[in-house]
């Protein structure tokens, strides 16, 4: 159960990532559409989904990692996400 929780709270991170780092790259123009159509919270959902699975099942080592990958990535969507909504309004 544990190495279950472990590989799921690893990959709600990664999936909270993929938009990030699909903005690098010249071919993740329709990742970042397909994550925007559905809603924007998307990346901020799976970070919550995996920080509660690491809070609450992981063990060990890997706890401590998680916790701060999930939380920096809740952290940088959450920034990213009040930019775009209240920083480019028209005054």
């Amino acid at each position: 159960m544990q190495k279950l929780a472990t590989i799921l709270a690893s990959l709600f991170f990664i999936l909270s990532v993929i938009p990030l780092i699909a903005f690098m790259t010249y071919w993740g123009a329709a990742m970042v559409e397909l994550f925007n159509r559905v809603t924007l919270f998307i990346p901020i959902a799976f970070g919550v989904i995996g920080l509660l699975v690491s809070l609450i099942k992981v063990k060990g080592w890997a706890k401590g990692w998680l916790i701060a990958a999930n939380l920096l990535s809740i952290c940088g969507w959450g920034l990213l996400l009040f930019v775009a909504i209240f920083g480019f309004q028209a005054p």
